[in-house]
């Protein structure tokens, strides 16, 4: 089915609370971010939709975009040639919001779902329920960009320490300086001292160390 019929079918379905259809590379619908586990439970179960794959769940932060999804990245902060961080007095603005990524082995198409959700108070209901993948995926983006899944049977970081602060692909994140003492210092890879003659490949047809 093509992401056209996909949309016009969840119009029909749940009215004002599916939103505009979004094209180009990711084809699909952005959708009211209250009703996103409904709307994942009818794209899985539907005979004709039948998306029982979620391909990729992805927190994202739309600061510098308007609500129609255009406008200019804001550039995120990092360090600077002397390794130190690079700070901003600049507070971010955009919403935050998540993209499901599916596919439907039987039918052979895919489909977008898009949520946007206030910064002050990012919460989508988890669809971890509908695809189970989805609970490590929703702990990636609650870790990585601070939404918030309601509903999500263990929401806690996944990739950083748990008293880590803040969440680091937010376009306004600051990187640390120090952290639990230990000071940071970050540098280009480009810049960095290493060269091909430093590195050392392992050799094709000695011990890999691996059991058979």
């Amino acid at each position: 089915m093509e992401a056209t019929a996909i949309h016009e079918l969840l119009k029909r379905r749940f009215g004002d609370d599916v939103l505009d259809f979004v094209d180009g590379h990711g084809q699909g619908a952005r959708v009211a971010a209250a009703r996103v586990a409904e709307i994942a439970q009818v794209l899985r179960d539907e005979d004709e939709l039948d998306f029982e794959s979620l391909m990729c769940l992805t927190g994202l932060d739309w600061d510098g975009y308007d609500e129609s999804g255009k406008g200019k990245s804001v550039g995120i902060l990092g360090y600077d040639e002397l390794g130190k961080p690079e700070t901003s007095d600049r507070v971010g603005e955009g919403e935050l919001g998540v993209a499901y990524a599916l596919y439907s082995h039987r039918h052979g198409h895919k489909f977008c779902l898009y949520a946007r959700v206030p910064r002050q108070a990012p919460e989508v209901p988890s669809v971890s329920r509908v695809w189970p993948t989805a609970a490590w995926h929703e702990r990636e983006a609650f870790d990585l960009v601070g939404v918030r899944f309601t509903g999500h049977p263990d929401l806690r970081r996944i990739l950083l320490d748990d008293d880590w602060a803040g969440h680091p692909l937010r376009k306004d994140y600051q990187m640390p300086g120090v952290w639990q003492e230990v000071p940071l210092a970050g540098r280009s890879y480009a810049e960095s001292k290493w060269g091909e003659d430093d590195v050392v490949l392992p050799d094709p047809g000695g011990d890999s160390g691996g059991g058979a």
